[in-house]
């Protein structure tokens, strides 16, 4: 065994026993720091280099990311708009919401364990209570870096037509943390697209349906989730819809309280 899968594996075996301890699921994959920063926009490998700083030389040269994610347990996507009697409940919807909080914050707390016995620099899950503060969804972009491009660039799925990396296993509920490296390990390879000819995610958003015809769809959905007032900065709708009915529905497979 290589002294690349060697590394893989001691990551691996720690990110899986940290799964069991919390009772989810999840995955890891390893991407290339240089393949991830050109993947970047502009203003994110900005950022990227400031939070790498003196190392940005080694991590361009052979450094690795590393992406975990965690995945949303069925109920909690199932609960995401429901109507009763003709209207939304939020109270089920703040459900999805709790599950992105108490997820977000494992994905912190396990990126920065493995920062630490790996020698690197962990990437938070999201910046949240921002919605509701910035004037424009650009103001986030210089704020960190896209989890998104990481998870693609490590093979963790493709990117769906609502823009969200999706898994064979999981669809798009997951959430993702990163990690900068100098070990060396193998390195996962970007997934051609398999939505095809599928709009499910297009048909069960408004925003997605009339994003060519918006100036700024992302922008509209910042609008539309501030909207909803939620205990947490999200929406869920095109998840949802991928989940039960893309026409992967009946592969895709969360886990079951």
């Amino acid at each position: 065994m290589s002294d690349e899968e060697v590394n893989m594996g001691q990551i691996r075996s720690y990110f899986d026993g940290e799964l069991r301890r919390i009772g989810y699921e999840g995955l890891i994959g390893v991407a290339a720091f240089a393949s991830v920063y050109n993947d970047l926009m502009p203003v994110q490998r900005d950022r990227l280099m400031e939070i790498v700083g003196t190392r940005a030389r080694a991590l361009m040269e052979g450094g690795s990311m590393v992406c975990i994610s965690i995945a949303y347990p069925e109920h909690a996507i199932d609960s995401i708009n429901v109507v009763v009697g003709g209207v939304v409940d939020k109270d089920k919807w703040n459900v999805y919401a709790g599950e992105y909080r108490v997820i977000n914050g494992h994905l912190d707390d396990i990126s920065e364990k493995i920062a630490e016995k790996c020698g690197g620099i962990a990437i938070a899950a999201t910046l949240g209570g921002l919605v509701g503060k910035v004037g424009n969804v650009s103001d986030y972009y210089p704020l960190t870096i896209s989890h998104r491009v990481v998870a693609e660039n490590a093979g963790l799925g493709w990117r769906g037509k609502n823009g969200l990396i999706v898994n064979e296993r999981f669809g798009c509920a997951m959430r993702f943390a990163s990690i900068m490296t100098g070990l060396q390990m193998p390195r996962g390879k970007k997934v051609e697209p398999k939505c095809g000819s599928c709009m499910a995610c297009i048909e069960a958003c408004a925003i997605l349906k009339n994003k060519d015809r918006l100036p700024d769809f992302r922008e509209s959905c910042r609008r539309f989730i501030k909207s909803l007032a939620l205990s947490d900065e999200v929406c869920g709708k095109c998840i949802k819809s991928c989940y039960r009915q893309s026409i992967f529905k009946d592969s895709f497979k969360l886990r079951r309280d």
